[in-house]
């Protein structure tokens, strides 16, 4: 492959993090250390694209809606235990009351975390007080393109999250945490079907075998309350994490390949936009993405577009997602295409589904609206994880020249490739 992609350009990406980092610090979704670090990033997309070529597209997000899901729900279990235990117990309270109650909270906490944090549905978003977020969207053509056939995109996110309480304090044993909250959730449903099931028949046998136990309450019911309750801390201000690499080193390098193409516009396809976006609140349940497919789903799918999203380089080897949000599938064509640019950068790499505990990434957004696209995430499953992930500990001092400079090689064969093949 010819040298053209270099250490410096990776290093400039680097540098983007740090001032960013020193500058503004942490930036959750929806507060104005977001908003600071999102101009960081059009200052630096106008200082080679000019202002006419980089819009900013605010939109409302709830931001506490998708995290805020799980101590709602950890609530309602709560709530639907206690319930549960004193059906029967209550002076003045039917017995058919409690339990009919403690059965529709057990359904109502089990579906708000299913949908709204595993399959980052907006399910509980309109109770949830609203602010204001954005996207920055860099646009670049060769010299001289008149008409436009096809649009590649090239994303990151530019806000961090709120401190994950959990793996700082258990390490390796964050893998018990949302598990344990799942079987709490399922074994309430069906200890209220059960109790609710001796209710009806007259049977005390069945109604005991349905009431809550010490052995449940020691595990799942209460672990699972505490786990939910105290799930992210940290929320003042910007938040406590960095968000270095997840996900500033992203958006750095999308900055940086944006450099590199308007220095050598020889390489940018014919017939061909380019757009750099640094997506907002993706921590927020991939809401920025969202925003910005609704927006713009009908240009999207008539220009062809095809998104490589970067998430968390913090790794050399790059995993290629297969899968994302909900389990939905990216395009095996738009996969292929990456893996190709891959073997032709000399990468490391491997194609895998979207890994336990990695969560969505913003091209989950894309690919659930039927449109081209992946993430790339060199991002070492579980250990990184455990080292720094959504903790104080992400911050500029972890990020190595290496994964980024391998992300920005494989991007540079990609976009030859969509070259070649028009």
């Amino acid at each position: 492959m010819p040298e053209t992609i270099t250490e410096a350009d990776a290093g400039y990406a680097l540098e983007i993090v740090r001032t960013i980092c020193n500058e503004v610090g942490p930036g959750m979704p929806g507060t104005p250390q977001e908003r600071g670090r999102a101009e960081l990033i059009k200052r630096e997309l106008e200082a080679h694209l000019g202002a006419e070529n980089v819009a900013v597209e605010e939109f409302s997000v709830a931001q506490w809606a998708w995290l805020g899901s799980i101590p709602l729900s950890a609530i309602m279990l709560l709530a639907a235990a206690l319930l549960n235990i004193f059906t029967g117990r209550l002076p003045g309270i039917s017995p058919r009351v409690t339990t009919i109650s403690a059965l529709a909270l057990s359904i109502l906490a089990l579906t708000t975390f299913f949908q709204e944090y595993i399959k980052y549905k907006e399910f509980v978003d309109p109770f949830f007080k609203k602010k204001q977020s954005v996207n920055v969207i860099g646009r670049l053509r060769r010299p001289g393109t008149s008409r436009v056939k096809r649009l590649l995109i090239l994303s990151g996110h530019h806000d961090s999250a709120p401190e994950n309480t959990w793996i700082g304090l258990l390490g390796y044993g964050l893998y018990v945490t949302v598990p344990t909250i799942m079987i709490a959730f399922i074994v309430m449903v069906v200890m209220s079907l059960i109790q609710l099931t001796g209710l009806i028949t007259g049977s005390s046998k069945i109604l005991d075998l349905g009431t809550l136990g010490w052995v449940l309450l020691v595990y799942p019911i209460l672990p699972a309350v505490v786990f939910g309750l105290f799930f992210n801390r940290g929320r003042r201000n910007g938040g406590t994490v960095p968000g270095a690499a997840d996900n500033l080193s992203a958006s750095a390098l999308a900055v940086a390949m944006c450099r590199f193409l308007v220095k050598n516009p020889e390489y940018i396809p014919e017939e061909t936009e380019i757009r750099f976006i640094s997506f907002g609140s993706e921590e927020a349940g991939l809401r920025g993405s969202r925003r910005y497919v609704e927006r713009h789903l009908d240009e999207l799918k008539r220009l062809d577009a095809r998104l490589l999203n970067y998430e968390t380089v913090a790794y050399p080897e790059i995993t290629i997602l297969t899968t994302d949000v909900g389990g939905v599938k990216h395009s095996p064509e738009m996969v292929n295409s990456v893996v190709a640019a891959a073997q032709r950068a000399g990468v490391p790499f491997q194609v895998q589904p979207s890994p336990t505990g990695a969560g969505g990434s913003d091209a989950g957004s894309f690919s659930q609206a039927g449109l081209m696209a992946t993430t790339l995430l060199p991002f070492k499953v579980p250990q990184q994880i455990v080292a720094f992930y959504h903790q104080k500990k992400d911050g500029p001092e972890i990020l190595t020249i290496e994964p980024l400079l391998n992300v920005l090689k494989l991007t540079f064969e990609w976009v030859r490739f969509n070259e070649e093949s028009n």
